[in-house]
């Protein structure tokens, strides 16, 4: 468990809402640099995110005041790299319960996806800064599509909002979602261990998309197929391929 104790009125008053913004992963790393100490759970949160990141280097765009888009600090304890998976589990799980109290078949897509009956719905991605071997600190970027009625051609069939897996078709607001899920977080946060890989990794494993299932895959130019059996302890995706178990990196496999 870790030892800090976050209150709702905490979370409040260390949340930083901006109208826009390039990107708040970019601007709580400035805010970091210039003003110290800066403390734990510092959240910035954007109305409008111009330039948002995802993984393998890309954009998220979303619409003004349409999805949900912060970013937020944690001094993770006595956290070796070799184990900084287990901090985008315990923030996977969170958004992953989060969401579960508006909709069914939420799931977490490998590594920090999280999707809704097939469909894309949040996007996580964490940037830590590195001393002596352990995580100094992680800013924790999430996107998730809330109020978004219509999505871009390219992406309707595999994008969903919480509007649309929800039988009230109200919109939320938004900075109210970003207080709610923060209290989440830190619940989660301060609930599980960081240094507990295998409770971590087993709830995980059990909430892990397309799990058990026949799925398509690119591997080095190729289409292939093969079944999920779960996440290593060391964050790579364990496939059966023909028979033989294999695992990959992030930029090793991707999903069709």
């Amino acid at each position: 468990m870790q030892n800090n104790t976050f209150s709702g009125l905490y979370l409040r008053q260390n949340l930083i809402v901006l109208d826009e913004v390039t990107s708040t992963n970019d601007y709580l790393k400035n805010l970091l640099s210039n003003i110290k100490p800066l403390p734990a759970f510092t959240a910035i949160m954007a109305k409008h995110q111009t330039q948002g990141k995802g993984q393998r280097g890309s954009t998220w765009l979303v619409e003004p005041q349409q999805a949900l888009t912060f970013s937020l600090l944690l001094y993770p304890t006595d956290l070796q790299i070799s184990q900084a998976f287990n901090l985008n589990i315990i923030v996977c799980l969170a958004i992953q319960q989060w969401l579960s109290q508006y909709t069914d078949n939420v799931r977490i897509k490998w590594p920090n996806d999280i999707y809704v009956n097939d469909r894309k719905i949040c996007g996580v991605l964490i940037e830590n800064q590195i001393a002596n071997l352990k995580i100094k600190s992680s800013i924790i970027g999430i996107g998730i599509n809330i109020n978004q009625r219509h999505f871009p051609e390219d992406l309707h069939q595999r994008a969903t909002s919480l509007l649309l897996e929800t039988l009230d078709q109200t919109p939320q607001d938004i900075e109210s979602c970003c207080l709610s899920l923060l209290e989440t977080l830190a619940y989660t946060y301060q609930t599980y261990s960081l240094s507990d890989s295998n409770t971590l990794f087993q709830l995980y494993n059990n909430l892990l998309y397309r799990r058990g299932v026949s799925a398509s895959f690119y591997i080095q130019g190729k289409e292939v197929t093969g079944i999920i059996q779960k996440v290593n302890h060391e964050g790579k995706l364990v496939v059966t391929i023909d028979g033989e178990f294999k695992d990959f990196d992030l930029k090793e496999i991707r999903h069709l």
